[in-house]
């Protein structure tokens, strides 16, 4: 089981302490999580997950929430996986190869795989998932994470070649992620619109049901390709709205992981049933500014708000000093990072922006925020900031629904984007950088950016793409679409009695290996 690349020795290398690089071949890859031979043992028991709020759809073509997708990988699986070490290794699909040129990929898949509906899981399932994506009435937002595809050809029921126009860089990244979880095209078909609340995927377990606003049950799909595993009969997520009652029920074990801690409570987690768990996280955290109209359409005034905020009371007061400050939308742990790059915390700075703007006693402007502890602390603390410089900002909380609905929109003049991190940096910039993208409608066109967003898909020499996400980092900085804040920690409350639970810098769950004692 390995993944071949023809093009280049690399496409992914993770750097930060904690994290094996990956740098190198991607050829006889290590073995994936769910990857072996050896039997595993079906344990039982029942693992409950509690959430920082409640979920959208588990249509991996619609879906755009991390916790969906968190919760889409045990349904489904992914073609490919990446390895808690940061390495992309083998899953469902045993083997990639990739042309000289760049521009067509062999996938081979596992053999006997099966949708949790009883139907053969294929290159034709597979085929029909990534047209589905690409067909505009489906109105996915995964259409850019498939890249230039010009053609789909199923070679057998376990292969298929994928042709591009154009080499894309990150496609194999981004068999990891929603892309490469495919659902069932009979349940598709059967479901139509509502298959997000019925999803079927070949992951370790099958949906079982949704309870409005509330719980989500998966149980365990005994014809999963693993023989033995999950190990788990049932997992629960729920959702826990408040930061103080998800600590209460992990430390009372209504919960067995808290996911994601509230950063002013890890010490409470320390406990005779809990701890946390840490790693450095490849995503990032901002202040997203809407610059096609109103007061933010100046970007004297969005510099302005920039130079107001001092990052470091964020990290302090907001993420209890977890987690590095952002200048970038690169972390410390991608190699696209540019740790030259940073923006000075200075009031002199930004009313100097605001005399540029023609306002110098400052402006008024709204941010939206869904309507949490976290969300409540952060915007007081903004709004405290950039008072010293005469910029007034009201605070409008929403529920996520609606939040979501005005981000996709443009319906806003500022409000935060949380993005979780794949290795590739594209994953995490080329959505709200590009502007033929524009998911956050936020009125961002730079056509060197675009370019240069471009141009970084195109080859495959990391070096390259590492000089153009460099260049597009400053020019951001610049032109400040939006103020990257902090590089989040990961951080979870996992119980003492949970075991083989793995937190990945991806910050995607895979439970087929874990089991609960008690």
């Amino acid at each position: 089981m390995t993944i071949t690349n023809k093009v280049t020795g690399a496409l992914v290398c993770l750097l930060g302490a904690s994290l094996l690089a990956a740098c190198g071949s991607t050829t006889n890859s290590s073995a994936s999580p769910t990857a072996g031979t050896k039997t595993a043992t079906h344990a039982g028991g029942t693992l409950t997950i509690g959430t920082y709020t409640t979920y959208e759809t588990f249509d991996p073509a619609t879906s755009h929430t991390l916790l969906d997708q968190q919760i889409m990988d045990n349904i489904y699986g992914t073609l490919l996986q990446v390895s808690p070490s940061g390495q992309i290794v083998p899953n469902m699909a045993t083997h990639v190869s990739v042309s000289a040129n760049g521009l067509q990929y062999v996938i081979t898949l596992r053999k006997g795989l099966q949708f949790q509906d009883g139907t053969p899981f294929t290159a034709t399932a597979i085929k029909y998932n990534w047209e589905r994506i690409l067909n505009p009435a489906t109105a996915s937002v995964q259409v850019s994470n498939l890249g230039p595809v010009s053609k789909i050809t199923v070679n057998s029921p376990t292969q298929l070649t994928v042709a591009f126009s154009q080499p894309f860089a990150p496609f194999m990244d981004n068999l990891t992620g929603p892309i490469g979880m495919i659902a069932s095209p009979t349940a598709i078909q059967k479901e139509g619109a509502s298959f997000g609340s019925h999803p079927v995927g070949a992951g370790p377990f099958a949906f079982q049901s949704w309870v409005p606003n509330g719980a989500v049950t998966l149980t365990r799909y005994s014809h999963y390709w693993k023989t033995g595993y999950p190990l788990l009969n049932t997992v629960i997520f729920d959702p826990i709205l408040s930061a103080s009652t998800l600590v209460d029920s992990l430390d009372n074990g209504q919960i067995q992981i808290a996911d994601v801690l509230d950063p002013t409570q890890l010490s409470q987690v320390q406990s005779s049933t809990a701890h946390v768990s840490e790693v450095p996280g490849l995503g990032w955290f901002g202040f997203n500014l809407n610059s096609a109209s109103g007061p933010l359409a100046n970007v004297h005034n969005r510099r302005a708000v920039q130079y107001a905020i001092n990052r470091a009371v964020i990290r302090q007061l907001v993420f209890h000093n977890t987690g590095s400050l952002a200048y970038s939308q690169f972390s410390p742990t991608s190699w696209a990072y540019d740790p030259h790059l940073s923006v000075p915390y200075s009031t002199a700075q930004a009313k100097k922006e605001l005399v540029a703007a023609g306002n110098p006693q400052g402006f008024t402007f709204t941010v939206q925020a869904q309507n949490t502890s976290k969300y409540i602390t952060l915007t007081q603390v903004l709004q405290s900031e950039l008072a010293k410089v005469g910029i007034t900002m009201h605070i409008q909380l929403l529920a996520l629904s609606t939040y979501l609905t005005n981000l996709n929109s443009g319906a806003y003049q500022a409000n935060f984007i949380n993005m979780s991190g794949s290795l590739d940096p594209n994953s995490v910039s080329y959505i709200f950088d590009e502007s033929s993208v524009n998911v956050v409608k936020n009125g961002f066109n730079d056509p060197v950016v675009n370019h240069l967003m471009n141009a970084a898909l195109t080859t495959p020499n990391q070096t390259a793409r590492t000089k153009d996400y460099q260049q597009v980092a400053q020019r951001m900085s610049r032109d400040v679409p939006m103020v990257d804040l902090i590089n989040p920690a990961i951080l979870l409350g996992v119980g003492h009695t949970v075991h083989g639970f793995v937190n990945f810098p991806t910050q995607y769950f895979y439970l087929g290996r874990v089991s609960v004692s008690h």
